[in-house]
């Protein structure tokens, strides 16, 4: 009877373990691509729809449908978007608030910062992993 020694120590052994090995780890690695590639699609598509959402604040505009669509695309952000973009958001969101008066440099820097926290989030095709925002930094706000 063959012991384990010989049995690792055979050729026959390799020729099957190392390619199998191979397999598995370029299993991992095609999963992990797909996910990153999944989620980036994901946050591709929302990030669309809250830019096109955007014109709804515009002061020429005041398309409560298109407020709407923004704040229900910032909601579903809370599921995979990181937390610079989320909090960047709500700055803008407070700009443009009706019950604050700020000057339209103020809206335009703080749409200009949510916009470039987009970029950056997009460039960096990093998966979410961790998150330090509260349950008292989620609003749910409805466009006036």
């Amino acid at each position: 009877m063959t012991t384990f020694k010989e049995i690792f120590l055979s050729p026959d052994f390799w020729k099957f373990v190392i390619p199998l090995t191979g397999a598995v780890i370029a299993w991992f690695v095609n999963e992990w691509r797909k996910r990153v590639a999944d989620q980036y699609q994901r946050k591709e598509a929302s990030y669309k729809e809250l830019i096109r959402s955007l014109r709804g604040f515009y002061e020429s505009s005041s398309d409560l449908r298109l407020r709407n669509k923004f704040l229900e695309e910032l909601n579903i952000a809370w599921l995979y978007c990181p937390d610079e973009v989320i909090r960047k958001a709500y700055v803008f969101l407070n700009t443009v608030h009706t019950d604050c008066i700020h000057e339209d440099e103020q809206k335009e820097r703080a749409m200009s910062e949510f916009m470039l926290a987009v970029r950056k989030d997009l460039l960096s095709r990093k998966l979410l992993k961790s998150s330090s925002l509260t349950a008292e930094e989620f609003k749910h706000l409805q466009a006036q």
